[in-house]
């Protein structure tokens, strides 16, 4: 028996909310004894999702378990702000899969013939996976900029899908393991993969048996070393990803061979708020109609375009910061923005000049610059950079609220290569029996939540394919 070996990782303790939402387990009592047809590795949406479709897609005769590392499920998706991004749901019946998938190859005009294959049927899958996640109980009513599909109320979309996931999980019997690190992918003498080696949170080690193994243990965007490693861009920022996303599963399949591609590639959190406590994405303020400004009082790029484009752009201000600047309509225009301003993560004035002197940036250049911004508002059009999404505030009712941010480290696209049914492959193109991939554990350019959530659907169904053939 062959291993491949991952980083250790240190738990770290997480707020009683957790326990209060029901997303905190104890460890399944039976871990000592078990097995799985299909072995999930990661309980963030990817995982849940790959556990939910496995499950379902063999009418309950696949013994599916999910091994979390954390103390609690969810992992990055947890902390998702904004919304699942989708094409051709029963709710978009004028946005289509096409035009989501245009929007993904807009985002990644460098994407090779593999990369877009796999985004198109990202973008297929998209539609009747948001259907698929809507039966199951998730408010996505609200549809913003076409492919963003929201709660009602504009809350935080992953702390309203992280309970759904875990609702379907557990009514199906499923087993969920926390505390359960795994760190070795088991193989057999042909190269097939059969199992794990997992630390328990009793710090015994566990060897647990499987047919088919789903990697889905997230990106690596809270491992500095893997950051300075793969997207040294991003290095020294601080991360807006769950703590678990330290690169396990990448890690411990390119240990078997496994091909790692597009590992530079990385979508950052653009506008990261530092609370003194850690990082927090204020991504909804940007598409709840805030503009961005430097110090200089002026807008310097498309709030609304790509993700490493505006990173870039900020970067390149000076300290390498900028600043939010919006209104009441904004934060009247969801629930989670009024949730920002109760926890203070908004500076208020009741004048743009007030605001500007609290923030330290020039009173007569925002000033112009918001003028400048009414008028493109009043004519639904941005002169400047051609935004054309989320114009839902003219800047014009006060009081007036601003945020000092920077980009942060969130998304990583790079992993390990896949094929159709989310199988892992080689650097030679074949795959790696028994192993499968999903979300940012897989190479796949897309949006985290519906990256993930659709990337684990498929690895279920690779994954019941690879066992009914074994």
């Amino acid at each position: 028996m062959r291993t491949a070996t991952a980083k250790k990782t240190v738990l770290r303790p997480l707020p009683a909310l957790l326990a209060a939402a029901g997303l905190l387990y104890a460890t399944f009592a039976g871990a000592q004894t078990l097995s799985a047809d299909i072995l999930v590795v990661g309980a963030g949406g990817a995982g849940m999702a790959a556990a939910i479709e496995a499950h379902e897609a063999s009418n309950g005769k696949a013994k599916v378990v999910i091994l979390e590392k954390l103390p609690f499920v969810g992992g990055t998706t947890l902390l998702a702000s904004t919304a699942y991004n989708a094409g051709g749901s029963k709710l978009q019946p004028n946005y289509s899969a096409k035009d989501y998938e245009a929007k993904l190859l807009k985002g990644f005009p460098k994407a090779d013939e593999h990369d877009r294959a796999n985004i198109k049927q990202l973008a297929e899958l998209s539609g009747p996976t948001a259907d698929w996640l809507i039966a199951m109980g998730a408010d996505m009513s609200r549809i913003i900029n076409g492919s963003q599909m929201t709660p009602a109320d504009g809350s935080a979309y992953g702390a309203m899908i992280v309970p759904v996931l875990k609702r379907r999980v557990d009514s199906l019997g499923i087993p969920v393991v926390t505390n359960a690190d795994v760190q070795e992918l088991v193989t057999d003498e042909s190269g097939r993969v059969t199992g794990v080696k997992a630390m328990m949170k009793a710090k015994t080690t566990e060897t647990i048996p499987a047919k088919a193994v789903i990697l889905a243990t997230g990106g690596f965007a809270s491992n500095p070393d893997l950051v300075k490693r793969f997207t040294p861009q991003w290095a020294g920022y601080p991360s807006t990803a769950s703590v678990g996303a330290e690169g396990d599963g990448i890690l411990m399949a390119e240990k078997l061979g496994a091909k790692l591609d597009n590992m530079a590639l990385a979508g950052p959190q653009t506008v990261a708020y530092d609370t003194g406590h850690g990082a927090v994405s204020l991504t909804n303020v940007r598409y709840n109609g805030a503009i961005l400004v430097g110090k200089s009082g002026k807008r310097f790029t498309n709030e609304l375009g790509s993700t490493a484009v505006i990173g870039a752009d900020i970067k390149a201000q000076e300290g390498g910061v900028a600043y939010l600047i919006f209104d009441r309509a904004s934060v009247e225009n969801a629930a989670l923005m009024k949730k920002y301003e109760a926890q203070g993560y908004f500076v208020k004035a009741d004048t743009l000049e007030e605001l500007a002197g609290k923030l330290g940036i020039d009173k007569t250049k925002l000033t112009a610059t918001v003028e400048r911004w009414r008028r493109f508002f009043d004519k639904n059009k941005d002169e400047d950079f051609g935004r054309t999404q989320s114009m839902f505030s003219r800047i014009d009712k006060a009081p007036y609220y601003g945020q000092k941010i920077s980009p942060a480290s969130q998304t990583t696209y790079g992993g390990v290569e896949r094929n159709a049914d989310g199988a892992a492959l080689k650097t030679d193109g074949t795959v790696i029996p028994g192993l499968f991939v999903a979300g940012e554990t897989a190479d796949q350019y897309g949006q985290g939540v519906s990256l993930g959530i659709v990337t684990g659907r498929i690895a279920a169904r690779g994954a019941l394919k690879s066992i009914e053939t074994k």
